[in-house]
């Protein structure tokens, strides 16, 4: 009976969870709010539906899994192509909001300068789950700003990671002192480093064996297998087992099937988000929330206010521009699961309370809701903060340097403003490239070329590029917002410049075109539309159609693409040019059958139906060549006739196998 009464357990935990999501998704609300409330309703200090001795087995359980799936996405692909400023900001968020936490603790006094370090630490930690969904939920994923929050995400667990190994020597725990301590956990690193680097070399190569031999099922139990396999070891070794998991997802991280298992993984990521945030909502103990209150509600609300202040400062002090700054601060004003895990396992360790841990459960909880509902509004406020800047922001006295009259101004040197500017620079049209990440703007200046460093969403630096003389500029950036906004104040200050924006989705197309664009091409539909042309090619349709045809798939803003209405004059007279009468030319070699003969010995028209009516015979073009004409090696032969015809036509000369019309 008592398995009975825990699958009743689970199966109420997922119902809650589906059930509240629901509502929420329908409400339009993040659903991690809906499974920190229904945690509260359902656990001990709510209705009781879950016994208090089994909340902490959930807990754990969704913490190991959460945290595999942590490690596992811990690529270090964001933090290289940032480097070091990334470094910096990292640090000076840490040394700022951290530093105030410690000195807003040590104000206050009641505990040692070893605890107040952890809950600073602990206040200064931004939600990898909650952050990564909602960026990748906006489709912010390749943005500035996303790409930002991953590194520091990345970066803060890796750190806390650190700290959660240290934590035995800081406790100092042990009755022959800190010497024998300090041997014990030497040996323990030790032994983690071997087990480490044996499983480097092993697990790549027992998971590509899974993943050929095994498929999906079994590259599913695999992850599953490993998630619990690195609990269960750091268990036995004295750590936190959702330490061990997240090791394991991180050595998993670098396998070349690393995508593979990811892509496996993630339909279950979500449960394991569900399960966890349910369980640390159980955590929350009602008593010492009506015992706090005010303590709480300040604490929560200061929390999300300066951190969201001392991170966009740490931002900014690291090289990016406000804009950035404001809303990356914003989107990582959340506090972390990883808070709950350094505290509880400072309180194993004695240097954390009970009482203190119970009230950081109801603060970090608190946090997380709070700084949720802050996540999708970070970038319109840091847009309304940042345009008082840009109303008033004017060129300094270095606008007036020479620039090339009709250049062009190139926003962004990504994959495409790298290769417009390659083009640019062969065909001798002056450019200017804007760029405020300062290692592509290096690597731009490395290729030559001249490069404004700076936010292009300030006219001031538009104006450093030579916005007044230039005449077109491409804006090539991948934040739809910034994108808006360049194109918005360049349209109005020069309403003639010719102004192209390359989008990734076709959704942003409209706001482009009312924003001042001339011309915006999207990505995904770019793509379809080459594809179309190189098919219509191979059915022979002449090039003149088919730009025609390209033209008329992007007028009206890809609408026929976008599912809107086609015009049925346009569609029948594509039928028309598949059915009616084409040209193609055919090379004559010296094994083709009818070399040697006259065009009327050769039999073409008469076995395929296609008509010769021009060739080029020794460089000279031969119109309407006569039936006596000797067909030769090296000629060149204009055919006419319909599709299947000249499909026929080309075997025949070829000398392969083909089907006579009449036959």
């Amino acid at each position: 009976m008592e398995h009975a009464s825990y699958f009743g357990e689970i199966a109420i935990l997922l119902a809650v969870a589906v059930g509240v999501a629901l509502v929420l998704r329908f409400l339009r609300f993040p659903s991690i709010i809906g499974f920190l409330l229904a945690g509260m309703v359902i656990g001990p200090a709510g209705f009781g539906v879950i016994p208090a001795e089994h909340v902490g087995r959930f807990a754990e359980i969704g913490l190991v899994l959460l945290l595999f799936t942590v490690g596992l996405e811990l690529s270090p692909a964001p933090l290289l192509r940032s480097g070091r400023r990334l470094l910096l900001a990292v640090g000076l968020q840490f040394l700022f909001v951290g530093g105030c936490a410690v000195l807003l603790l040590t104000v206050n006094g009641g505990e040692d300068l070893r605890a107040r370090i952890i809950l600073g630490m602990a206040a200064a930690l931004s939600s990898t789950a909650i952050v990564l969904k909602s960026v990748s939920d906006r489709g912010e994923t390749g943005t500035v700003v996303g790409n930002l929050a991953t590194g520091v995400l990345l970066l803060q667990d890796v750190a806390v990671i650190v700290v959660m190994l240290a934590l035995p020597l800081v406790a100092g725990r042990g009755e022959d002192g800190l010497l024998a301590v300090f041997l014990a956990e030497g040996a323990r690193l030790l032994v983690l480093a071997a087990v480490v680097s044996a499983a480097h070399f092993l697990l790549p190569r027992l998971l590509g064996l899974v993943t050929r031999r095994g498929g999906r099922e079994l590259t599913t139990l695999f992850a599953v297998l490993m998630a619990a396999a690195g609990a269960w070891l750091a268990s036995l070794a004295g750590w936190s087992p959702g330490l061990g998991a997240c090791i394991a997802g991180l050595l998993l991280a670098k396998a070349d099937q690393r995508h593979q298992l990811v892509a496996e993984v993630t339909p279950f990521r979500d449960v394991f988000n569900a399960v966890f945030f349910v369980s640390l909502g159980m955590l929350v103990d009602f008593s010492v929330v009506s015992a706090h209150p005010m303590l709480l509600l300040t604490a929560i609300l200061a929390t999300t206010l300066v951190k969201s202040v001392l991170t966009g400062a740490a931002v900014r002090l690291a090289g990016w521009p406000w804009r950035v700054a404001v809303a990356a601060g914003i989107s990582l004003a959340t506090v972390s699961e990883f808070a709950y895990v350094l505290a509880s396992e400072a309180a194993g360790y004695g240097i954390l309370g009970t009482s203190i841990l119970k009230l950081l459960i109801a603060y970090t909880v608190g946090c997380m809701m709070v700084g949720t509902l802050l996540l999708p509004v970070a970038a319109p406020v840091a847009e309304w903060i940042t345009r008082l800047g840009r109303r008033s922001g004017k060129p300094d006295g270095n606008s007036h340097e020479n620039h090339p009259l009709h250049h062009v101004v190139i926003v962004a040197y990504g994959i495409t403003g790298a290769n417009l500017a390659k083009v640019l620079k062969a065909t001798r049209v002056p450019f200017r490239i804007v760029e405020m990440n300062p290692t592509l703007a290096r690597k731009a200046i490395a290729d030559g070329h001249e490069v404004v460093v700076g936010d292009a969403t300030r006219m001031a630096i538009l104006a450093h590029a030579g916005i007044d003389e230039a005449r077109a500029l491409v804006v090539a950036i991948n934040e739809p917002r910034a994108a808006e906004y360049v194109v918005a104040q360049a349209s109005a200050a020069y309403p003639r410049l010719f102004i192209l924006v390359r989008v990734r989705f076709v959704s942003n197309l409209d706001r482009l075109y009312h924003c001042g664009a001339k011309l915006v091409i999207p990505e995904e539909f770019e793509t379809s539309i080459e594809i179309a042309a190189h098919v219509l090619k191979e059915f022979r349709i002449p090039a003149n159609v088919i730009e025609a045809q390209v033209t008329s798939l992007r007028a009206g803003g890809y609408g026929l693409l976008r599912g809107k209405p086609a015009d049925r004059a346009m569609a029948a007279e594509l039928l028309r040019l598949f059915e009616q009468t084409v040209t193609e030319t055919f090379y004559l070699t010296e094994d083709s059958p009818v070399c040697g003969r006259t065009i009327a010995e050769s039999g073409l028209r008469d076995q395929t139906g296609a008509t010769i009516i021009a060739l080029v015979h020794g460089g000279k073009a031969v119109p309407a060549p006569p039936p006596e004409h000797v067909l030769e090696k090296g000629d060149v032969l204009v055919l006419v006739g319909a599709h299947a015809q000249l499909d026929m036509a080309r075997l025949f000369l070829q000398g392969q196998t083909w089907d006579a019309p009449n036959a």
